[in-house]
């Protein structure tokens, strides 16, 4: 407060926040029989991202948040698949995973009203891709994504375009052709 009595609100960066982790990448290829070959493949992250001194204001409060997680980082990320070869042809298979994280600062677990805050749950995807090159200059490519049709979302916003979730994409699917001159 001011000597004329006037409050002001400075808005400054909430404290410090500490990231530590490792991804691994692992490929294997090897080959079946004949023209057939396969691979299988991983990349994971593990990701601990934490508040370190920080507070938040909460109404006319400010509150400690160190030691918190951080928001919309989960702690695990996982790619993982296969992929099969037959001459100029392949099908891939990927599984991916994402962890639960939480939306604000605060780790709020239930949901709010608006939807806003909360956890993110955790959600796992299934995705085939083919490939087949037709002639040295034109490839054909398909792709089903979101093979099960799950339901699931990766953002609480609190602003535009308002308060809620993010909601997934459900299944979908593509072909293309591609050409080189």
């Amino acid at each position: 407060m001011q000597e004329d009595s006037t409050f002001y609100v400075f808005r400054t960066n909430i404290g410090n926040s500490v990231t530590q982790g490792v991804e691994l990448f692992g490929e294997y290829n090897f080959k079946m029989s004949g023209a057939w070959r396969a691979s299988i493949f991983n990349s994971t992250s593990y990701m601990d991202a934490q508040y370190e001194d920080a507070a938040i204001r909460v109404g006319s409060d400010n509150v400690d948040i160190s030691g918190n997680k951080v928001e919309s980082v989960p702690a695990w990320i996982s790619r993982s698949g296969f992929t099969v070869k037959y001459k100029t042809a392949s099908l891939t298979a990927q599984y991916s995973y994402t962890a639960e994280s939480f939306a604000d600062p605060l780790n709020t677990v239930k949901p709010s009203a608006t939807g806003a805050v909360g956890v993110v749950p955790a959600y796992g995807l299934l995705d085939l891709n083919a490939t087949w090159r037709i002639t040295g200059n034109v490839t054909l490519r398909m792709s089903l994504n979101n093979v099960l049709d799950n339901q699931y979302f990766t953002k609480r916003p609190t602003f535009y375009p308002g308060p809620g979730i993010w909601p997934s994409d459900g299944r979908s699917g593509n072909v293309s052709v591609g050409v080189r001159f």
